[in-house]
């Protein structure tokens, strides 16, 4: 099996804007041992949805906040369009690379720094008014390497470890933390009772739309959410720092779109405790999940596993290897609980 750290490595340095998944979609269905499906809308499923067993989903989005080509200007310079939430002051003057799905090619370029003119020091400049600039000199050789409009667009970086070689630091780690949490869970466990089906979603930061139809697909007895959330042990991030690197996953007990169920929060932190496994207490007041969409599908029982990431929807976020190893073992000693116990999953 593949080490996490390099599993997450090689996730984060692929491109998956929404909607246009395939990268992350073909790395999936690589490393996970396991059969795949797919639906129309493009979520994958790794299991047996037929199944007469109990199910337990491990629901991981694929996609990642970018952006997509939205205007091209006779001169060369291309203007873009936001995917997921994006605040301006972390865009002017970052590598970008764009991926022309008409051939394959991969252009790379920066946003321009716009004149001091423009704007007041003191001001964000709307994303509207910035521009990336390939070195072309006209939109016709943009169009000759192949872009145009609706290519997706994405922050030109790579994965790597932090000095000390207990962080990893790249894009896209909203949400490829939760692919590689997922991916290894399934990969390590094997229960005899209960039928995991790992859910890779499409579509969460363009407003969760891939588990809408997943949920639907999967038909679970317990829904598992995995995915992260900025960490507030940075300075001045909160006055009551939570969601600390290095404490282990959260459980999260409400995010804006969906409430934990209790009792399977308390089994969680109970597996957690007798196993020696860390975690903390987590509560998402800032946004939602796919827990919201898959909850409320058949109102069966959910509860979102939270890593914690520092610096979420920027060029490079921060996460530390040993939370992510603490999702994994915690989410495999449930599974194995609930699989040893006799899965009474009525209890919840």
């Amino acid at each position: 099996m593949t080490a996490s750290d390099k599993l997450l490595m090689k996730l984060s340095n692929l491109d998956a804007l929404p909607g246009q998944e395939a990268q992350v979609q073909a790395a999936l269905q690589e490393v996970i041992q396991d059969s795949a499906t797919k639906d129309a809308f493009g979520n994958l499923y790794f299991g047996d949805l037929k199944t007469q067993k109990k199910k337990i989903a491990l629901y991981a989005h694929m996609d990642e906040v970018g952006f997509f080509v939205h205007r091209i200007t006779e001169d060369g310079f291309v203007y873009f369009y936001p995917i997921g939430g994006w605040w301006g002051h972390v865009i002017l003057g970052q590598q970008v690379r764009a991926t022309c799905r008409k051939n394959g090619n991969v252009l790379e370029g920066i946003v321009g720094t716009l004149p001091k003119t423009s704007h007041k020091m003191t001001e964000v400049v709307p994303i509207s008014e910035m521009y990336i600039d390939f070195g072309a000199h006209s939109k016709t050789e943009l169009e000759e390497a192949g872009l145009q409009i609706g290519d997706m667009i994405l922050p030109n970086t790579q994965a790597k470890k932090s000095f000390n070689q207990k962080k990893i630091i790249g894009k896209a780690l909203d949400d490829r933390v939760a692919c590689t949490v997922m991916a290894q869970v399934k990969n390590q466990i094997d229960p005899k009772n209960i039928e995991v089906i790992g859910v890779g979603t499409v579509q969460e930061e363009a407003g969760t739309r891939g588990s809408k139809v997943a949920a639907a697909q999967v038909e679970a007895d317990i829904n598992i959410v995995i995915d992260v959330a900025n960490g507030k042990d940075t300075p001045k991030a909160a006055e009551f720092p939570n969601r600390i690197q290095g404490n282990g996953p959260g459980l999260v007990l409400a995010d804006k779109t969906a409430l934990a169920n209790i009792k399977l929060l308390d089994y969680c932190k109970a597996v957690a405790e007798k196993n020696q496994i860390s975690w903390q207490c987590d509560l998402l007041g800032g946004g939602g999940t796919d827990a919201g969409s898959v909850q409320l599908f058949a109102g069966k029982p959910t509860l979102v596993f939270c890593v914690p990431v520092r610096y979420c929807h920027s060029w490079n976020s921060i996460v530390e290897i040993s939370d992510v190893e603490e999702a994994i073992n915690l989410l495999s000693a449930v599974i194995r609980s609930l699989d040893e116990g006799g899965v009474d999953l009525e209890q919840f």
